[in-house]
């Protein structure tokens, strides 16, 4: 647990490495709900140094990680977009209410990489996210805005009978 411990460390601090941290945490999250047959790293190790692609996070791990993650983006002022593409590589339901905050407070105070980082983890989730998204549609602007209309015209031409 050492290098989850070091990366989740590096990664909230404000070193100028903090970014590639969030980057080996998110891929680690996502290869934790992946599944690869035996001997397949789903592409690990060309992204990740040797010794963090062969590292499986446990579940214990797993949570501290979305945990810790959770915490710090709530307590952001300016939001952290490289940690929201993080948090939501675990596509975790227990993130839904902090992508739902994300997103309302990225739209309200024009962060647009963060709110975009924020509609695209809250995709995931949907019609749970819903309320969020169309919120996004509303009052969002510019990309944003675009975004959140897009996702509401894709899903409801997926729910729309066919003929």
């Amino acid at each position: 647990m050492t290098a989850v411990n070091d990366l989740l460390a590096t990664a909230l601090s404000r070193r100028v490495s903090s970014t590639d941290a969030l980057g080996a945490l998110g891929l680690l999250l996502e290869a934790a709900r992946a599944t690869h047959p035996a001997g397949d790293d789903g592409g690990l190790a060309d992204l990740l140094p040797p010794e963090l692609a062969r590292h499986r996070l446990t579940d214990t791990e797993r949570r501290k990680v979305i945990g810790e993650l959770s915490r710090t983006l709530w307590g952001q002022r300016t939001l952290n977009h490289s940690l929201i593409w993080a948090l939501s590589k675990s596509a975790d339901p227990v993130i839904l209410p902090v992508l739902e905050r994300a997103l309302n407070r990225a739209v309200k105070s024009g962060q647009q990489d963060a709110a975009s980082e924020a509609l695209n983890g809250l995709a995931l989730f949907w019609p749970d996210s819903a309320a969020a998204v169309r919120y996004a549609a509303q009052y969002g602007q510019g990309d944003v805005k675009a975004q959140a209309e897009d996702l509401l015209e894709r899903w409801q031409q997926d729910e729309a009978p066919s003929i």
